[in-house]
């Protein structure tokens, strides 16, 4: 769900700050290190670490610092620890000015045969200056696309008719932030007394309750809505808002619980902690959502609202795929309970959690999931991946067309 910036504290910012003097030298990676493992420990929402000796762990990769000596080799040590929890929403950033991790070239691939076929770029990037087409093959390997930001790396592709060449493109930092609005939407007529509406969201983000608002209003006497959250990388519980207008009346919808709330549980998490737990309406922005969980000890079920005459109850088809995240499969888990409702495409990237950022000593930054999400019925959808009705296959063909085999179901099940 959507990450939220958050100091590390001041407790833990005084306790380790030491070596970083007033003659600003750069913190030393153990000085580092330390602040990573102490902030996870402090701030991870599970207190028995699904399973982990988190204490055990970190002795285990401390004893490897002395072999690191640049930053990359320090951000890798540390990502290796943080995926020994096995969750998403933990992972390590380093400084602006560091080249540890390398940025892309301003494209995305979809996996097809175990190829990767380009399916989308960005508009200021030397890929799509220098012609790259959807539909091309990357032929360099994927993990050799990444570099410092405005250097250059010389990268070979395959268009769609065979033709192979090397271009050589800027690396850049695109995709994130996302484009705002993530939020758009259109009503097409196929006939004198037939329309469908389309809604793309790419981000539930702080407006989206508003911008869903505005979208229905539009779209209410449409005879069917597609929505397509093939590209939405997460955001908040503003999604809740518009599955509102298919689910009904209003109803629990999602948990989110922290640490101080399951360290006093003491047990799983049920059904009845689910209902029990402080009732939040309207909560559609990051600093509502953190606020209510920490005003109810680590403890919020959010609602969804009763739109009353407004509720749409005609087929609705949910377009969902591999790069559908976190507050976006929240979303279509809600979703599964509208009756009309029916998903197209392929199975979602099953990262679903609550995460916050913290700030660590020498500009990196750590980003660590502190509430977990649980379903009206008690059930956990951590990484719970969402599968659709009705699997699509994509080829290669496809993309280089310009076909969509997604849209292509989704209006033949409205026909």
């Amino acid at each position: 769900m959507r990450k939220m910036m958050m100091a590390a504290g001041a407790v833990l910012a005084a306790a380790l700050a030491g070596t970083a003097a007033a003659d600003n030298a750069q913190p030393s990676y153990a000085t580092v290190f330390d602040a990573t493992w102490k902030t996870v420990d402090d701030n991870f929402y599970d207190p028995n670490f699904h399973g982990v000796d988190w204490k055990a762990v970190g002795d285990r990769y401390r004893a490897k610092l002395p072999g690191v000596t640049n930053d990359k080799q320090f951000e890798a040590l540390v990502s290796a620890m943080l995926h020994e929890i096995g969750t998403s929403h933990i992972y390590i950033v380093p400084p602006s000015a560091s080249k540890a991790s390398g940025a892309g070239i301003g494209v995305r691939y979809r996996e097809i045969d175990g190829q990767n076929i380009v399916s989308e770029i960005a508009p200021l990037s030397d890929a799509r200056a220098q012609g790259v087409h959807v539909g091309d093959r990357l032929v360099t390997a994927r993990d050799a696309t990444a570099g410092p930001v405005g250097e250059r790396g010389r990268i070979a592709f395959e268009d769609c008719t065979g033709h192979a060449r090397s271009v050589s493109l800027r690396h850049v930092s695109a995709f994130w932030p996302p484009p705002h609005p993530a939020f758009e939407w259109s009503l097409t007529k196929l006939g004198p007394h037939r329309s469908i509406g389309y809604i793309r969201i790419d981000r539930f983000d702080d407006g989206a309750a508003e911008l869903a608002d505005r979208a229905m209003a539009e779209l209410k006497d449409a005879d069917a809505i597609v929505i397509d959250v093939r590209a939405n990388s997460g955001g908040n519980l503003s999604a809740l808002r518009l599955a509102s207008y298919f689910t009904g009346p209003a109803q629990p919808a999602a948990a989110l619980f922290a640490r101080p709330y399951l360290q006093a549980l003491g047990r799983g998490v049920t059904a009845a902690d689910v209902q029990g737990a402080a009732r939040i309406d309207d909560a559609y922005t990051d600093d509502a959502i953190f606020a209510a969980v920490s005003a109810h000890k680590g403890a919020a079920t959010f609602w969804s609202d009763d739109v009353g005459d407004k509720r749409y109850t005609k087929p609705v088809v949910v377009l969902i795929g591999n790069d559908t995240g976190s507050a976006a499969e929240g979303f279509a888990w809600v979703m599964r309970k509208a009756p009309m409702a029916k998903f197209v495409g392929a199975r979602t990237a099953g990262a679903l959690l609550s995460a916050a950022d913290f700030d660590l000593p020498g500009g990196w930054t750590l980003t660590v999931p502190v509430q977990g999400v649980w379903g009206a019925d008690g059930t956990d959808y951590r990484d719970k991946a969402v599968d659709p009705d009705y699997a699509v296959r994509w080829t290669r063909a496809d993309m280089c067309s310009g076909r969509d085999p997604d849209i292509a179901k989704a209006l033949s099940l409205l026909e």
